[in-house]
């Protein structure tokens, strides 16, 4: 846990999100560098003190942020990844299972890609540009999406499988599937398990 006193440095409360703490110091940085107009000495150690706790609060959030991810993705995940494919908009995994003790359930945390709508396009994959000062406008390609319609993330997706559904070889999760923008249409996850 990061000590009080770094978070002192940089003007904030303490356990402040990675947000905060990078705009304090964006904040600080403006102000107190060496390069700025009219920084005195004084400015310059406290840039030096807050550059410091800025770098370590990063580390530490970096290492949480870090093995948060190796816990969701599963590094003793009880399962393990034999395929993936495609039916048109529904996804299709195929893992292999450890079973459970006698009446407990078993939770699975998944990796996948979300994909949506563009919100600047709506999932058209174009817009209207603005062509010079007149206020004129010119039909152009959406620059966020790329004139795809959508857009990708990764998310991690938990099932959780009740002591009553194991031994169940399929799962459907609905509207967990692909993406289709022109249609706004998306498929399901289908969940096909070897129980070991």
């Amino acid at each position: 846990m990061p000590s009080p006193s770094l978070y002192k440095d940089l003007n904030l409360r303490h356990g402040a999100p990675l947000s905060e703490i990078k705009a304090a110091f964006r904040k600080v940085a403006k102000t107190c560098h060496p390069d700025a107009a009219g920084a005195g000495r004084a400015d310059v150690e406290k840039f030096i003190k807050a550059q410091s706790a800025y770098r370590k609060l990063l580390e530490t959030a970096t290492a949480k942020n870090r093995a948060r991810r190796q816990d969701s993705q599963g590094a003793d995940q009880p399962y393990f990844w034999e395929g993936r494919r495609e039916d048109d908009l529904d996804l299709i995994y195929t893992l292999k299972v450890l079973r459970p003790e006698a009446g407990a359930g078993r939770r699975l945390i998944l990796p996948a890609k979300s994909r949506e709508a563009c919100p600047r396009c709506l999932g058209q994959g174009r817009t209207l540009a603005k062509v010079g000062q007149n206020g004129i406008y010119r039909d152009s390609l959406c620059l966020k999406c790329e004139g795809r319609g959508s857009i990708e993330r990764p998310v991690n997706l938990a099932v959780t499988i009740s002591p009553d559904q194991i031994g169940q070889g399929k799962f459907r999760l609905r509207r967990a599937g692909l993406y289709h923008a022109p249609s706004a249409r998306r498929g399901d996850l289908i969940l096909e398990l070897t129980w070991i």
